[in-house]
């Protein structure tokens, strides 16, 4: 091992002292590369967030020390990775809100045991809520195998919401919450069980969410915090293959259109605003008051197939009133493609109100498989956009979901290999300002991220569990009719 200071002074190993604990004796220190997966060095997490494991990418004997101000937990690897024990792990994180804990590994070699860099944590008593729900799907799309899967945040448990396979492999199409809580949720179901599922307080009814005035059952769908309406955008969508390309596959609509979902009245409505024949719009979001309603559009393009480089999603704004089911008649043009030359897609606001994260690429609106795809963050009081610095990487980062103070942010990155899709944590705060963010963890970190072969779509941070009803699901898609829609125009 290259570059090992021996230390020979007593204040040195006073500092070292709280690595002397479980038999280890440390000797010295290098300043070569810690054999560890995956970074965590200077990030911020949440006071009920699972152990931070570390997988060993180098064959020896390791020992890792978690020190915090008052106490440490010691873990020889086993494996190849460090297993933090839960409850001691959970302790140490609540005894140490707003510090820094330090994780140190040594190695154990002739001449004793050598210590790494230090790993320094800070950890937030700002909590995040507890359940990751996420869509499993293998990269580009093929949703031969797929499912809606939740994880416990503050432990390693992973319980499914729903499997295609309940429904003859057919695709699960995209899922949503109403103000994050696990009790109302819906979504689509294609191919061999088609309908909406609309789960709530236990029940499940099947919608046909497609009417003969809109050209598809909903897609992307978001919920009006009344819980009364969902928004969603009607897509045709498709795919094309570039091998010429970095990005190998190009996703997208040619017909696209928003509509209101009136969950109570079982009604469809819109206007020619958000139903253009000459734009496509899509990804629509309400604002946490109810009173506004945020989307995406883009001029239409001929022979899109062809020319996918001209599609520029602008972002926009109109009132919407929630008393009277009514959608405005202004639209305010809040980011323009053509002033700027950039596609946005993605608007997600904070619970507060305060900021919103969107996804900026240089064209198209299916950023999960574009390099070049960051998160922006916007001040909602001033309209300022900037790149939410610190948190995007060199391949896409997308899929962005907020937490209910409005200070933890999940989103989709593929910067490990470049064609998985990884949930990575990040906290925001007052200012904007991005932590450096931190990959799910799990029991044996590098293990389990190389064996699993599936990217994570669409994570969304809810509240509590969601209740394990996926057969109910299953038999409601398959056997029942299903409620239509009615269509109406605002």
């Amino acid at each position: 091992m290259n570059h090992i200071k021996y230390i020979g002074t007593f204040i040195c190993m006073m500092m070292l002292w709280g690595c002397s604990q479980g038999n280890v004796n440390i000797v010295g220190q290098t300043e070569d590369t810690l054999p560890v997966f995956p970074d965590y060095d200077g990030v911020t997490v949440p006071v009920n967030i699972a152990p931070l494991n570390l997988s060993l990418l180098e064959p020896g004997e390791y020992h890792l020390t978690v020190m915090g101000a008052n106490s440490s937990i010691n873990v020889r690897s086993k494996n190849s990775a460090f297993d933090i024990p839960l409850k001691a792990w959970r302790k140490l994180l609540a005894s140490n809100t707003d510090k820094e804990i330090c994780m140190k590994v040594s190695k154990k070699t002739p001449e004793g045991w050598i210590a790494y860099k230090d790993i320094l944590v800070r950890v937030s008593s700002e909590a995040i809520d507890p359940y990751l729900a996420y869509r499993k799907i293998p990269p580009y799309e093929q949703w031969n195998r797929m499912g809606i899967y939740q994880r416990h945040l503050e432990s390693f448990e992973e319980t499914p919401i729903f499997e295609n396979k309940m429904t003859d492999y057919g695709c699960v199409n995209c899922h949503t919450f109403n103000q994050r809580q696990p009790n109302q949720m819906l979504f689509h179901s294609r191919a061999k069980a088609p309908g909406t599922a609309y789960i709530h307080n236990g029940i499940v009814n099947k919608l046909n969410t497609r009417t003969p005035e809109t050209n598809a059952n909903m897609q992307y769908p978001y919920w009006h915090p009344s819980g009364r309406y969902v928004v969603a955008s009607v897509n045709s969508t498709w795919e094309s293959y570039y091998y010429h390309s970095n990005d190998r596959v190009e996703v997208f609509d040619t017909e696209s259109d928003v509509y209101v979902y009136d969950m109570e009245g079982n009604e469809v409505f819109g206007n020619e605003l958000l139903a253009s024949p000459s734009a496509y719009e899509t990804f629509p979001t309400f604002s946490p008051d109810g009173k506004s309603l945020y989307f995406c559009t883009a001029e239409f393009v001929d022979s899109l197939a062809y020319h996918i480089e001209q599609l520029k999603y602008s972002l926009c704004r109109v009132d919407f009133d929630a008393e009277t089911a009514t959608i405005g008649t202004k639209v305010d043009t809040l980011f323009s493609a053509k002033k700027t030359g950039m596609s946005l897609s993605h608007p997600r606001i904070s619970p507060d109100g305060s900021k919103m994260v969107v996804c900026l690429t240089k064209y198209g609106n299916f950023p999960a498989n574009k390099k070049d795809a960051d998160l922006y963050i916007i001040d909602m009081s001033t309209g300022e956009m900037k790149l939410l610095e610190g948190a995007n990487s060199q391949r896409a980062d997308s899929y962005h979901s907020w937490s209910g103070n409005s200070h933890w942010m999940v989103f989709s990155s593929r910067r490990i290999n470049g064609y998985y899709s990884r949930p990575y944590i990040t906290y925001i705060d007052e200012q904007g300002r991005a932590s450096k963010p931190f990959l799910l963890p799990q029991h044996n970190p590098y293990k389990f991220y190389q064996d699993q072969m599936m990217s994570y779509n669409l994570p969304e941070l809810i509240m509590a569990k969601v209740e394990n009803i996926q057969r109910k699901i299953a038999l409601t898609l398959k056997n029942q009719a299903g409620t239509d829609m009615v269509y109406r125009k605002n």
